[in-house]
Order: C-alpha cells, then structure tokens, then sequence
C-alpha cells in the first residue's frame, strides 16, 4: 500500500489494527505517525493513548501487554514499535528476550481499539522468518522508501504548487543539488524558502542560494571544479575559506580524493556500458550522485583523473609521513596546471 493512499484512509478514520512500515525515508514514516496522531487523538501530547517502545531497550512483551489493554480515554491507542531488528537478519548481544510467538499470537487476534505500528527502518525485512510473514499477511505494510529520482521531482513539485508556491527552474535544480535530493532535507528546507518567500509565494534561485549552505562535500565539489578547469585562483580562495571556517586540510584531501576515485569509477563503468541504476548497486551510491558524477565524468578523460588521484595519494602520504607542510602541499597542488 502506498503511503498517500494509506494516510487517504486515516484521516477518514478507517485504521488498521496493526502497521508496518517498511523504509528509511523519514519524513515519509514521520508523515504517517503525525496523521495517526492526529486523527486518533486532538491533544498534541497524549500520554494515554499514544505509546512508544524501542526494541534496542525493552522486551516485545511489554508492547504486547500494551496493545491487549483498552485505551483510559478516547476510542482508540496507538503503540509505535521502534527498531523492531529482529524483523531483519541483523544480530544483536543483548540481554533483552524479545519473545516472538507472542507477538505470533498477537497478530491472529489484535484488539480492534489498539494500534500497532512497526517502524521497520530498514531496506528490507527478513523474509525467511515467521512472524515477519505473518506480518506481511495480517498488517497493513505501508512503503516509507527513499524515494528515486522519478517520483520525488514529480513529488515535490505538487507538494510545493500545493502550498501554493512557483519556484524558478534554476532555483529547483539547486535546492535539489544542495541537498542531494534527500527528502527529509529538502522538507526541511522548504520551511524556510516558504517563510522567506511568504510575500511573492516565488522561490528563486538566490533565495535558495542564501538561505541552504553548502556542504564541505559540495564545496570540495566547487574546488574539484576550479582545479579541473586550471582555476588558481578560485582553487586557492574557496580552500583558505574553508579553513577559515574551521576545516582540516587532510579531511579536504580525503573527500576530494573520494571525489576523484569515484569520477574514474563512473568513467570505468560507462565504459563498460553500464546504466545509471547499475553503478548506484554496483557503488552503492546514492543515484544523485552518480548522476552528477556521470555528468561531469564524460567532459573528463582518464589522465587528467588518474594524474590527479596519483597526485592527491603522493600528497597525502608525503603529509602523514612529515615530508610537507600539509597546507603548503595542497596550495602547491592547487596551483599546478593541467
């Protein structure tokens, strides 16, 4: 079940006895607990009829003890199950007995005035076990995935014309790439750009500009372009700003270096034919990256990126090793043309 279509019938009130939610989108899965909190309850903080239990601290029984006692007040309780891991492969040491068949149990006859909701955090459930079966078969599993390129530009454009808002194409594009297309982020950011923008409802490009900052990763971007394209000058400036602002030098060389690794590693892939979706299992990359990456990896050729990656490698073990002054070493490479 799709989460629109999921949060469609809550607010008509029609709930399921229990949830699942299946993901690690959180602003999806944090969408849903806000609906089915307000529907079931119109206090904001309702300590009787809306509970929560982490797997990582207490035992499975407890939520079970929980779900099987009629709510003090109101119709209905809602119980929300955090990093419920022994829904996956994963193994944990710990002194906690999360006893399963109880929930086993639960699951054939669920008080109809409880709620359950698991919030299955991950990529993927162990389908091998019982009671995640069980699951799959007596609740109502719910999608909370990160969204791929495809449905999350079509997404946030509705979202954004929904609140009654225009954003410029190029604003768009950059509020996208500043916050690597990660939707929790970009929500985030939203709540800023609507109040900046509150008298014109238009977000433009210089609005996003100034109200997101860019991130080490997006600077050391800018530099990896500035170096590429012989820009001295733009190198040198941006990194004595960034060490203004506090950051190392061998934590620059590091995420660029990563940088370098993974434009040879796109250029490779293309070379073999690869699509887009491939690198991003191949890599295990998030796509917008690679997509990024493939772009400017195409305008590149493999011994200007080879003679960088050597470069930053010498470099970096010169620095380490007490051969160079770090910042003088990476002023010089900043400085050498291509």
């Amino acid at each position: 079940m799709s989460l629109q279509n999921e949060l469609s019938e809550i607010k008509k009130k029609k709930f399921q006895s229990v949830y699942t939610l299946i993901g690690t989108e959180t602003f999806l899965s944090e969408t849903f607990k806000k609906e089915l909190k307000k529907q079931v309850s119109d206090e904001e903080d309702d300590d009787f009829n809306i509970v929560g239990f982490d797997m990582n601290e207490v035992e499975l029984s407890n939520v079970i003890h929980e779900a099987e006692t009629v709510p003090f007040f109101g119709d209905h309780k809602v119980i929300f199950v955090e990093n419920p891991y022994f829904l996956t492969g994963e193994k944990k040491r710990t002194e906690l007995n999360h006893d399963l068949t109880l929930l086993e149990s639960y699951l054939s006859n669920p008080l109809s005035t409880s709620i359950l909701v698991f919030m299955a955090s991950y990529d993927k459930l162990d389908e091998r076990k019982k009671v995640v079966k069980l699951l799959k078969k007596e609740s109502k599993v719910v999608d909370v995935s990160k969204m791929t390129e495809k449905t999350l530009i079509p997404y946030l454009r509705q979202y954004i014309e929904n609140e009654g808002y225009d954003i410029e194409k190029s604003a768009f594009e950059e509020l996208v790439y500043l916050t690597d297309m990660d939707l929790s982020r970009i929500m985030n950011e939203l709540d800023k750009l609507f109040l900046y923008s509150l008298e014109s409802k238009v977000i433009k490009k210089s609005d996003v500009s100034s109200l997101i900052p860019k991130s080490l990763e997006h600077n050391i971007f800018d530099l990896n372009q500035y170096v590429l394209k012989n820009k001295a000058d733009q190198s040198l400036n941006l990194y004595h700003e960034l060490l203004i602002s506090g950051e190392e030098t061998i934590k620059i060389i590091s995420i660029l270096l990563g940088q370098i690794r993974l434009l040879l590693q796109v250029k490779i892939l293309l070379d073999m034919n690869y699509q887009q979706s491939n690198m991003t299992d191949t890599l295990k990359i998030h796509p917008y990256r690679i997509k990024l990456a493939v772009g400017q990896s195409k305008t590149l050729s493999f011994d200007i990126l080879g003679q960088m990656f050597n470069e930053l490698i010498e470099m970096d073990f010169k620095i380490k090793t007490g051969q160079m002054d770090k910042e003088l070493a990476f002023e010089l490479f900043l400085l050498q043309s291509r």
